[in-house]
């Protein structure tokens, strides 16, 4: 038997020059299992999946007394993530052998699951049938479909949430011909810790005779009045999308969290970047919880939404200290708290907290990443970092280099172009992932996080029930299909001599995302340009800047530069820790970002490697989700909850 979980590299995959080609593979979905579609068709898919839950909740009630009740329902291959219902950390145990191994208290921590009709209004029996690839009858490949079980649990302690995919099989051990290939659980809220939302949701005033009554400005003030006996449970380093989430969902719970920002507003970490920059994905893909907007824009602005996060921190009522910078923090093993020192950037007054929790949102990327060249010190025109890019206004009719072809270098260049710079040229060190906005984007969304999807908890769900290997071929799939539809925009490209990649293991933008942060671009006008020649394309690297311009390493020049942009990207957010918190604290921290041997993000919403030091990022939906698992994190050790 194929150790289907060893023979592919779902972690690293390398990187393609072309998308697959293929459907999803049958041997990684079924295994060595013979697929049976007949029987999902000659039965009723609901009666089918009950039956089969109601059996898998008695096997699982007896787990501990005797694991080898699950065999019959699970494959060799199974996988079953866990974001904190088991346990409090985010899991993925892959195979039938781990899952025994780590489940045998699941009925004790879970109870009974039941199907949740109201998570997807196109599920209203909690079951739904999918089909993902039709049968092939040219080469007699059945198809890949399987029943999608959307969860709940509730028990003393608990509420969480789920999602099993099952599969039909040919096998006379299965009940009813149906295995699990995924299993998600994923926990809501303690009962002791209420979520204080929707029929929990704060009182507000209480009315009747009250002799002690005080202003809501007076509350607000006492909240954010810190002193011996009134400490913040956790400080939030930085104010941008990840640290005004996660505040949000503590306050969510009750819990007292102050955001330190060193800028002058909430949001400014959008609103001082370029002009034009806009938010590439689209709002049904990075709404916000708890305060949703019908009219806000599908692609708003860097301004605009700048403006909404500032918002959203005064109605959630968040506490905020801005103009503000952290200058050092030292942790108190003996006490278990924090020993964090700030300044006011205006008046220069400097206070001293002691919260429990530190918790580090300064954005997933880090510092800026600006290599050095030889010779730049000869060169008399302006060289810039992206991130201190504003507008190429001021070089109308001059010549401009942007350093480097993702995101940023597009945008950046595609600025120049529009505000009337002479020339712009990109120097494109690497191939690049492209998807256009019209095709790439929707095709990605489909479905979850489109204007028909769910509502964004269940979107969510959705997303992450999928453990790596199942998140991958779906990604291939993607890319496969926007491939196609943008096949006319990438052939312009690699007739300019634009480099393409189709992303690691073929799985396009979002692989790489998550595994590197960077490395693509989703096309909003500038791949045209180029195209066109409009925007002027150079390839290779930069051997050293002359008085006037650069030398690559072909040899070639480029002359009579007045800018330079590094679109070069930026560091791992543990070079940030580094920076403001010192080497004591750094040296214990695990590298951020990637994916460990399960699947599951390296050390940021989890374990940092530090006692209660936490690293908060991600884009809008990832620290959206995580914002939540990270604060459940943090309360269930603030509760002594295992």
């Amino acid at each position: 038997m194929v150790n289907l979980l060893e023979k592919y590299d779902d972690i690293r995959p390398p990187y393609m020059e072309k998308p697959f080609d293929k459907n999803m593979p049958q041997e990684r979905i079924f295994g060595d299992f013979t697929p049976d579609p007949e029987n999902l068709k000659h039965h009723d898919v609901n009666s089918l999946a009950t039956a089969w839950l109601s059996e898998f909740n008695e096997a699982l009630s007896s787990a501990k007394s005797n694991p080898d009740a699950l065999d019959k329902f699970l494959m060799p291959h199974t996988i079953w993530r866990d974001h904190q219902s088991l346990q409090r950390d985010m899991r993925s145990y892959l195979g039938q052998d781990k899952i025994k191994e780590n489940v045998k208290e699941a009925y004790k921590k879970i109870g009974k699951f039941e199907l949740d009709k109201l998570a997807d209004y196109r599920a209203p029996t909690g079951v739904v049938h999918q089909v993902i690839h039709e049968a092939n009858d040219a080469n007699g490949e059945p198809s890949v479909e399987w029943i999608m079980l959307y969860l709940k649990y509730e028990n003393d302690y608990a509420t969480g949430r789920g999602a099993i995919r099952l599969v039909s099989v040919k096998d006379d051990d299965t009940p009813i011909g149906l295995k699990a290939f995924t299993i998600y659980t994923v926990l809501d809220e303690f009962a002791s810790v209420p979520e204080r939302v929707g029929k929990k949701r704060p009182l507000g005033v209480n009315h009747g005779e009250n002799m002690q009554r005080k202003t809501w400005m007076d509350i607000r003030k006492e909240e954010m009045s810190y002193n011996e006996d009134h400490q913040p449970v956790c400080v939030v380093v930085g104010g941008g999308q990840g640290g005004v989430l996660f505040a949000a969902r503590m306050k969510s719970f009750g819990y007292n969290v102050l955001i330190i920002e060193k800028n002058k507003k909430i949001g400014d970490t959008w609103a001082m970047r370029y002009e034009f920059l806009a938010l590439h994905d689209p709002f049904f893909y990075h709404r916000l919880p708890y305060l949703h907007s019908d009219t806000a824009p599908v692609f708003p602005t860097k301004d605009q939404f700048a403006q909404f996060l500032d918002c959203y921190a005064k109605i959630l009522e968040l506490n905020v200290w801005t103009d503000t910078t952290v200058t050092g923090a030292s942790f108190d093993e003996e006490h278990g708290q924090w020993n964090v020192t700030s300044k006011n950037n205006t008046t220069g007054e400097v206070n001293v907290l002691n919260p429990k929790h530190v918790v580090f949102a300064t954005g997933h990327s880090g510092e800026p990443n600006i290599p050095k060249f030889p010779g730049e010190e000869k060169f008399k025109g302006t060289i810039v970092h992206s991130s201190q890019h504003t507008t190429g206004a001021a070089y109308k009719g001059k010549k401009a280099l942007v350093i480097g072809a993702c995101n940023s270098a597009h945008d950046i260049c595609q600025d120049f172009h529009e505000q009337g710079i002479g020339e712009v040229t990109m120097l494109q060190r690497s191939s690049t992932c492209v998807i256009s906005s019209d095709y790439g984007v929707p095709v990605n969304c489909r479905g979850v996080y489109d204007a028909e999807g769910p509502n964004i908890d269940t979107a969510d769900l959705i997303l992450h029930s999928m453990p790596l290997n199942l998140t991958n071929m779906a990604m291939q799939q993607n890319y496969r299909e926007s491939s196609k539809l943008d096949a006319k925009l990438l052939k312009g490209l690699e007739d300019r001599g634009f480099k393409t990649n189709a992303g690691m293991g073929g799985t396009g933008l979002f692989g790489l995302y998550y595994r590197r942060g960077s490395g693509y671009y989703i096309d909003v006008g500038c791949s045209q340009l180029i195209i066109d020649g409009k925007v002027k394309l150079k390839n290779g690297s930069i051997k050293e800047f002359t008085e006037n311009g650069v030398i690559l390493n072909d040899g070639t020049v480029i002359d009579d530069l007045d800018v330079v942009v590094k679109a070069t990207g930026y560091s791992n957010m543990k070079d940030t820790a580094k920076r403001v918190l010192g080497e004591k604290v750094s040296e214990k921290l695990k590298p951020v970002w990637h994916f460990d041997e399960e699947g599951e993000f390296n050390a940021i919403w989890r374990d940092s490697g530090h006692p209660n030091f936490w690293f908060m990022g991600g884009n809008l939906a990832i620290a959206r989700y995580y914002s939540k698992r990270l604060a459940l994190r943090i309360i269930s050790q603030e509760e002594g909850i295992n």
